[in-house]
């Protein structure tokens, strides 16, 4: 079976060294055929020189791009990154059974559970899921999340102080879920966290965009209603949609994720931690 690790990198120079070693312990690890794909763009720290270092040890299955990608708004520079990665699965490598999109920064230098990988790479929690990220001690990436009465993102709101309250109801709410679970997994519209693993072949047709406005497009206004009727009545907070942080950024995740879920496909978040 082939797995392909996938990172996009812009001045990760202070942790590549650690992302490295993770990518070669879990080689070593696991009985699975591993590409690594490293996108990289504008760097203005050592990044490009550590991944050409990386690439002379590690040539077999490594590929390495870099690209032009000057759009001001960082959600596209993000999503056009995560679509070459897209590109080269699809029309470069054969047979990807398994990619996963990985952080290259702080949030995944840390030791990976390369036994829980493998677990879910052997068809762990009854093969029901085609899209799983994983639970942290401090769960951290809400911007990417939406789930049950959660389907505006986070940063989406008036203003910034709107947003700080929401935020902190959607990480308890979501704990509390997935404290409450008694499966392995629990299923969600949206959820990233720095290491998500997909089906490579159940989302050949899908890819990244971080324009809120075709985000929106993917959520009905009565979703978005839903959301603001939920926050007024639960927690008395009388909140109103925007075009969001950035003046319209929104997380890439989403729209890969909703656009994956309304043909059927299965986003979930797993109750054990992988970093």
């Amino acid at each position: 079976m082939n797995v392909a690790l996938c990172f996009c990198v812009r001045n990760c120079g202070d942790y590549l060294l650690k992302i490295f070693k993770n990518i070669e312990d879990f080689k070593k690890y696991t009985k699975h055929n591993v590409y690594v794909i490293f996108v990289y763009d504008n760097c203005s720290d050592n990044t490009a020189t550590l991944l050409m270092q990386y690439k002379k040890l590690f040539s077999e299955k490594t590929i390495i791009k870099t690209i032009k990608n000057n759009n001001h708004r960082r959600t596209v520079r993000v999503a056009n990154a995560r679509n070459v990665c897209l590109y080269i699965i699809y029309n470069e490598i054969n047979d990807i059974n398994y990619h996963i999109m990985i952080d290259a920064d702080d949030v995944c230098c840390n030791k990976w559970n390369y036994e829980l990988i493998e677990k879910y790479l052997d068809n762990f929690d009854n093969d029901d899921w085609d899209c799983i990220s994983f639970n942290r001690d401090a769960y951290y990436d809400i911007w990417a999340l939406q789930f049950d009465n959660f389907k505006h993102h986070c940063w989406g709101w008036l203003n910034r102080n709107q947003s700080f309250p929401i935020i902190d109801i959607m990480k308890n709410e979501l704990i509390n879920k997935i404290n409450s679970t008694s499966g392995n997994s629990i299923e969600v519209y949206s959820a990233f966290n720095g290491f998500c693993i997909y089906k490579s072949p159940r989302f050949r047709e899908f890819y990244y965009d971080g324009y809120y406005k075709n985000v929106k497009e993917l959520i009905s206004e009565e979703d978005r209603e839903k959301t603001i009727q939920y926050l007024r009545s639960k927690y008395n907070i009388n909140v109103a949609c925007n075009e969001g942080e950035g003046y319209g950024e929104c997380c890439e995740h989403i729209f890969y994720h909703i656009s994956a879920l309304k043909q059927n496909r299965k986003i979930k978040i797993s109750k054990f931690k992988v970093v």
